[in-house]
């Protein structure tokens, strides 16, 4: 269009769709970095790109990793026949020493220069001169006190590079000068010229100091050199110092000694200078004429034979046909090289990740974890590294702290992505010592053996304790191998010795290590979560003073978690801890819940049902925010919202109903606000709570109880939080659940037992069914039950208070309880369930 304002138009929705496409396109990156260390997957291909390429520069290049040989070892191989000739290079280390010493044999270099002795002899004439005229003018002045002279006199002494005191002036007066031919008789200037001729004859060099210690040194004159002793030479302060010496005839006073140093000072210079970029010249001809090679090996030539016990000369020839075989790789065998190095590293680390994401992916699903995994395997392949490039005579492999990560693996996550860790770390090292077998399978035991140490530790001292069993994982291959190759007695004491140094240092950095992953990655490890477990601590010692009856439920609730966690191999400590802190949000207003209350005053009878259930669900908003006041970690915390998961409760929802229908209105009653917010329980530990909680109230809450009703009571409230979903998002299997049912009914038959009423204390009970009297016989066997910590109380409902006696609240009503007993009131008897 004509117009520019058409074209404007025209472009506008072009820009707009552009400008649309960027916005998405910035968002989305923001999305990706704003969390990285999240469920992302753009995150988990850097993590895995970045530690390939890592690993990828630690690997030898370029190497040949077809054979692997130790002097003294055998060669188990086939003949190796050289495919074509190459020359047998020495030893790196040897090679290096040698250029070194040729170096060091190298005679600095200096150069004689004779046109500082005619410049010296020139500067002496001038100052003998000017100091004449001087003299002379100084007399006039003295007699004549003119100006004209003294004037004379400041303009020739300007002239001189030093200041004359009296006395000087003197002495110089008594020094016979000839005016005309100094040079040419007995004069003092002469005299001078003589003893300096000498002097320079000899030598005055520039330098000593800063060179390496030489028997003789390299003075040229042109195209000549000479070889002189260092002793034979004078340092400008001792030619001075020369000259005087042999001045006594004519400087025998102070004065004149002092004047004579003065000139001398300004006359005497090195002649004989030091040549710095010839003797860096020299001493690179000198270690470029050391041989590199010391012979050769003709086309097919036998390199080593099968059997043979590999010496010193057979690992040159090995050397340098590996060196030989890379001289001769085209750039294709250079690009095969790096493409074998990414597969290599690729295979190891994907078998690990693969196992990861299979059987652990709460570990692959958290990137921090990651990280920290990434971390370890690049820490160990860096030490792998080091004891290849180091030229180190000593077995400095075994120096390679492979059970340290082994540790750090299992006390961070569990001994299994321990193990498989210490395969991948296994592989790794090995590949990168051009994969060396006999190095791979020492460390792959000792590192199991050091998961296998701490896979149940349970404080931090307990990881020093993995020092015997880490030194023998490397003791016994290591004395394997080498009876194997028959290594003498000596080297084996050696790598035994190196193999106690990383059995001590493993623990040692391990344990410095986890504090930082702790603090760093945000991990909760066992050992914290055992320092948490501390009754001591100052939140469970505050919910102990404000909340003395939720302190005690949360006491039975760990110890009912524990078991549980134990029948079912969950984590035991994980569970008991997140029982101690699951409710302690009731601390905010511990008078709302029914374990807290003391006497028959219930703070709810004045509240509506929805007040009520608001307020019973502020402990979780306030568990959690209490929780990270005191720093409890993220595990901790998710127990506080998932051990109710969205759970209704019943009472407060029941009497909302019930006060609706006394109305006579047709209000409607929405269930949603009175369920628990949720999430949940996500793992098996929070599905244990959960249970745990609402077992442990029901069975406080029913005052006669049998243990056939506290089966059925344990089987019908695991079934009706099965039914309701709640134990969807966990791992629990049926199996699971019925460990969980039989763990927890022996804790609890310990707690309830019966005991045996005495004639003299029976008092009148409530109308009702008569309990059977309690026998020796209907009392559990001590072996089948277990005591309990705590004392035995009798509990009330922890969640919401319990109903008013003689209402029953039966939750289980819609559900058809298992058979367990012929006695009907065992199966639908008093079974209130307030939580």
């Amino acid at each position: 269009p004509r117009s520019p304002f058409l074209l404007i138009v025209r472009l506008l929705p072009i820009f707009t769709r552009m400008t649309i496409v960027q916005t998405r396109i910035v968002n989305r990156l923001k999305t990706v970095f704003s969390h990285p260390l999240e469920d992302n997957p753009y995150t988990k291909a850097l993590i895995g790109l970045i530690t390939v390429l890592l690993i990828l520069m630690l690997f030898p290049y370029p190497e040949s990793l077809e054979y692997v040989y130790n002097v003294g070892s055998v060669w188990t191989d086939k003949d190796l026949i050289a495919p074509f000739s190459f020359p047998v290079y020495r030893d790196a280390r040897d090679y290096e020493s040698d250029r070194l010493e040729a170096g060091r044999s190298v005679n600095p270099v200096f150069i004689r220069k004779d046109d500082i002795i005619r410049g010296s002899n020139d500067s002496l004439f001038l100052l003998f001169t000017v100091l004449s005229r001087a003299s002379h003018n100084r007399s006039l002045w003295l007699k004549s006190r003119a100006q004209a002279d003294s004037v004379s006199f400041v303009r020739t002494m300007s002239q001189l590079p030093f200041s004359v005191s009296e006395g000087e002036w003197t002495a110089f007066g008594q020094w016979d000068r000839s005016r005309t031919r100094p040079a040419a008789d007995n004069s003092t200037e002469a005299r001078i010229r003589t003893i300096l001729d000498s002097v320079y004859h000899a030598g005055v060099v520039d330098r000593l100091t800063g060179l390496q210690p030489h028997k003789k040194l390299a003075v040229r004159r042109g195209n000549e050199e000479e070889l002189l002793s260092p002793d034979a030479l004078l340092t400008l302060g001792a030619a001075v110092n020369t000259i005087i010496g042999r001045s006594k005839a004519f400087a025998a006073t102070k004065e004149q000694t002092g004047l004579l140093r003065k000139i001398l000072a300004h006359v005497v210079h090195p002649n004989i200078l030091y040549d710095e970029q010839e003797t860096t010249y020299e001493i690179k001809v000198a270690e470029d004429n050391v041989p590199r090679t010391v012979g050769f090996v003709q086309e097919n030539e036998r390199i080593v034979s099968r059997n043979t016990v590999i010496t010193d000369e057979i690992r040159l020839k090995l050397d340098s046909y590996r060196r030989a075989r890379i001289e001769r790789a085209s750039e294709f065998s250079e690009w095969k090289h790096w493409t074998g190095g990414v597969l290599h590293v690729v295979l190891v680390l994907g078998l690990y990740t693969f196992y990861i994401y299979n059987f652990r992916k709460k570990i692959f699903r958290d990137n921090r974890k990651l990280v920290l995994i990434g971390l370890l395997i690049l820490i160990e392949t860096l030490f792998a590294y080091l004891s290849v490039t180091l030229r180190v005579a000593a077995p400095i492999q075994f120096l390679i702290l492979v059970p340290a990560a082994s540790m750090l693996l299992a006390i961070v996550f569990d001994s299994r992505v321990a193990f498989y860790g210490t395969v991948t770390i296994a592989l790794l090292v090995g590949g990168i010592r051009g994969n060396d077998y006999g190095f791979m399978l020492t460390s792959l035991i000792a590192g199991a053996m050091a998961t296998y140490t701490v896979r149940d530790i349970s404080n931090r001292t307990q990881i020093f304790r993995s020092l015997i069993f880490i030194f023998l994982g490397y003791a016994i291959p290591i004395v394997a191998m080498a009876f194997e190759a028959y290594d003498t007695f000596s080297s084996i004491l050696i790598s035994l010795a190196f193999a106690l140094v990383n059995a001590v240092c493993s623990p040692m950095l391990s344990y410095g290590l986890l504090i930082f992953f702790e603090r760093a990655f945000n991990v909760t490890t066992d050992l914290s979560l055992l320092e948490l477990a501390d009754l001591n601590h100052p939140l469970l010692h505050r919910l102990s003073e404000e909340a003395p009856g939720t302190y005690h439920h949360s006491m039975t609730i760990g110890s009912l978690a524990e078991a549980a966690a134990e029948a079912i191999h969950a984590n035991p400590i994980l569970a008991r801890v997140g029982g101690y802190y699951h409710d302690i949000g009731k601390m905010v207003k511990p008078e709302y819940f029914v374990e807290n209350q003391v006497g028959s005053q219930n703070r709810h009878n004045r509240l509506k049902p929805r007040m009520s259930a608001l307020i019973i669900q502020s402990h979780i908003k306030e568990g959690v925010e209490l929780g990270k006041e005191f720093g409890l970690p993220q595990r901790l915390l998710d127990f506080i919202p998932q051990h109710h998961g969205t759970t209704r409760m019943s009472y407060f929802y029941d009497k909302a109903l019930k006060q609706a229908a006394r109305r006579g209105l047709n209000e409607t009653i929405n269930e949603a606000d009175f369920r628990y917010p949720g999430p949940k329980p996500q793992t098996k530990e929070a599905a244990i709570i959960m249970l745990a909680d609402s077992i442990e109230a029901t069975t406080r809450a029913i005052a006669e109880l049998t243990p056939q009703r506290l089966r059925q009571v344990i089987e019908n409230l695991i079934q009706q939080r099965f039914v309701e979903g709640q134990l969807d998002e966990c791992e629990l299997t049926l199996r699971d659940l019925t460990e969980i049912q039989e763990a927890f009914y022996t804790i609890l038959l310990g707690i309830h037992h019966q005991r045996i009423t005495y004639p003299e204390t029976q008092t009148a009970t409530a109308p009702g069914p008569e309990p059977a009297p309690a026998t020796p016989q209907e009392t559990p066997p001590a072996e089948e039950s277990r005591a309990p910590e705590q004392p035995e109380m009798n509990y009330a409902d922890e969640t919401e208070p319990a109903p008013p006696p003689g209402e029953t609240h039966k939750l289980l009503s819609h559900i058809p309880p298992p058979d367990h007993s012929s006695d009907p009131d065992e199966r639908t008897g008093d079974q209130s369930v307030a939580s």
